[in-house]
C-alpha cells in the first residue's frame, strides 16, 4: 500500500516538473532570464526542461533502489521515459503558448 503512495506522489512530482518551465519566467525558478513585462526564451525552456528530465528520472532511481534495487534500463525505457515526460508537459505549454495569447494574461 505505501508503495503505491510513492508511486503516486512520483507522478504527480513529475507531472509538477514537467510544466514548471512553462508556467513561470525565471529559469529554475530563481535567476531572472528576461526582462520584467517579457517571456522566457522557448530554448531556454527546452534546456530547463531537459534538466528537470533528468532531476525527475535520478530521483525515480533512487526510489527503485531504496525499495529492492535498479533494474538494467534499455534504450526503449529511456525513449517511453521522455515520451511521458513529454505529454505531462503538455498543459504548461498550451499554457504558455496557446491561452496566453488568447486570454492576454
Amino acid at each position: 500500500m505505501i508503495a503505491d503512495w510513492i508511486i503516486v506522489s512520483y507522478l504527480i512530482g513529475l507531472f509538477v516538473l514537467a510544466n514548471l518551465p512553462f508556467v513561470n519566467q525565471r529559469l529554475f525558478l530563481v535567476i531572472p532570464v528576461a526582462e520584467p513585462g517579457r517571456q522566457k526564451s522557448f530554448w531556454w525552456r527546452i534546456v530547463e526542461w531537459l534538466v528537470f528530465f533528468v532531476i525527475g528520472m535520478g530521483v525515480g532511481i533512487y526510489l527503485e533502489y531504496s525499495i529492492g534495487g535498479v533494474e538494467p534500463k534499455g534504450w526503449e525505457f529511456w525513449a517511453v521515459a521522455v515520451c511521458i515526460f513529454a505529454v505531462f508537459s503538455v498543459i504548461g505549454f498550451i499554457w504558455q503558448y496557446q491561452l496566453r495569447k488568447h486570454l492576454k494574461v
